[in-house]
């Protein structure tokens, strides 16, 4: 083999003796080969044992093989030291490999501190590459979180003994409540599942994060239809989703995530944290708090976007008003005009039908307490709401059987029977 002058320079810069650079001249090694090689710190040894091997079987297809493996770009001689919690995600991120970039430069699968391989690249799907798009400091922590939070809701729920039968009005409530909640869990899923591929693979974590929400929500949707169905009740009627017509119409990521893991998350986490309320059996008040748990984290990652968002996008101050706006517009219009959630929280605050002004009252309290989590959830990340919300979700409040809230020709058709013609 003729060694180029550069391959030569570098095979002598890497100190090779002349007895290895004789033998490399020698052989049927190509300078592509040899110039890898020497990109590496391979001791002359195992070069010498290569040697062999091309002199041993010529014929071998591996022969050809260029050891493109051994030049590389990327950051080598990483030592991640695991933590008390073992070795997470924060731990790897050392190095090269912990700076993740303001915008991602690669439009295919190449994984970030990788590059890609000359000649091998096909542009994927990805369409979102900027960081302030979907980022949040706290999401690489989140996803260990939620493996290690890990529960299943056929074992870790004690459904033969503790459930107990409830009056017919109780159950049809419970399976109310759960038809509710499950039907936004399978929503949940579906939205953000759509989303999950225009993530670029330089924001792996958040990618990686999403993976477990999605879980988190089908585990949901199973939980909920379990309990409907356990204990002599069955499912409901399904909300009428105007929210869901916002998280569907969100055209953007950071839209989306407002609407799912900040406005309904922040609501949805007050109520399963009343679970001293709503739960009828002790069974309901270890599932409830499960599902809090989860909420929480979906609700932490939420806020901490749209924080980063207005840290680090150019136009958050103009946009973050209208997301908000038109996404809690949304989700006031489904409080008001689908009944089922608060009709079946009055009976189970009420403990049946007997008093039901006794429910209203705790659903008074419930709104309440939501409303003020809001906007505490707001107040955390530094976002001021206060002159632009919604006034229904202060009327709830007040009223929180809303009827006075919507006006005659707004209110959805009741359904055929008899009544006053």
């Amino acid at each position: 083999m003729e060694m180029p002058g550069p391959v030569m320079a570098k095979v002598r810069a890497r100190g090779w003796s002349a007895e290895l650079i004789e033998r490399v001249v020698q052989s049927i090694a190509r300078p592509d080969q040899i110039e890898n090689l020497a990109s590496s710190t391979l001791s002359e040894a195992k070069i010498n044992g290569w040697l062999d091997f091309l002199e041993r079987d010529p014929e071998n297809p591996f022969v050809q093989a260029p050891l493109n493996i051994l030049r590389t770009r990327s950051e080598t001689g990483m030592h991640a030291t695991p933590g008390p919690e073992g070795l997470r995600i924060a731990d790897i991120n050392i190095g090269s490999y912990g700076e993740v970039p303001d915008r991602w430069q690669y439009e295919n699968d190449v994984p970030r501190g990788a590059h890609p391989a000359p000649g091998q690249y096909i542009p994927a799907s990805y369409t979102i590459f900027d960081k302030s798009e979907i980022w949040a400091d706290n999401v690489a922590d989140l996803y260990e979180d939620a493996i290690r939070d890990r529960w299943v809701s056929a074992t870790d729920l004690n459904w033969a003994e503790d459930l107990s039968e409830l009056p017919e009005e109780l159950e049809r409530a419970v399976g109310q409540i759960c038809t509710v909640y499950s039907n936004n869990g399978l929503l949940e899923q579906k939205v953000i599942a759509r989303w999950l591929e225009s993530i670029s693979y330089g924001y792996y974590e958040v990618k990686s994060f999403l993976g477990t929400q999605i879980y988190d929500v089908g585990r949901k949707v199973e939980v909920l239809r379990k309990r409907a169905l356990s204990n002599g009740g069955g499912l409901g009627q399904a909300p009428l989703g105007m929210h869901y017509k916002g998280w569907y119409g969100a055209l953007k990521f950071t839209e989306m995530i407002i609407a799912i893991d900040v406005i309904y998350k922040s609501y949805e986490v007050s109520t399963f944290e009343w679970a001293e309320e709503l739960a009828q059996t002790p069974l309901e008040e270890k599932m409830w708090a499960y599902l809090a748990r989860d909420s929480k984290r979906h609700l932490a990652y939420g806020l901490r976007h749209m924080r980063w968002y207005m840290d680090h996008h150019d136009r958050a101050d103009e946009v973050l008003p209208i997301f908000v706006g038109r996404q809690e517009a949304m989700f006031a219009g489904e409080l008001v005009a689908s009944p089922g959630e608060r009709e079946a929280l009055v009976v189970l605050f009420a403990g049946g039908t007997e008093n039901l002004q006794a429910g209203v009252e705790k659903l008074k309290q419930l709104r309440s307490k939501q409303l003020a989590d809001y906007m505490s959830n707001f107040e955390s990340i530094g976002y001021d709401h206060t002159a632009a919300l919604n006034p229904v979700l202060v009327g709830l409040t007040e009223d929180p059987l809303a009827a006075a809230m919507v006006p005659p020709g707004n209110r959805p058709e009741r359904e055929a029977g008899p009544g006053p013609s």
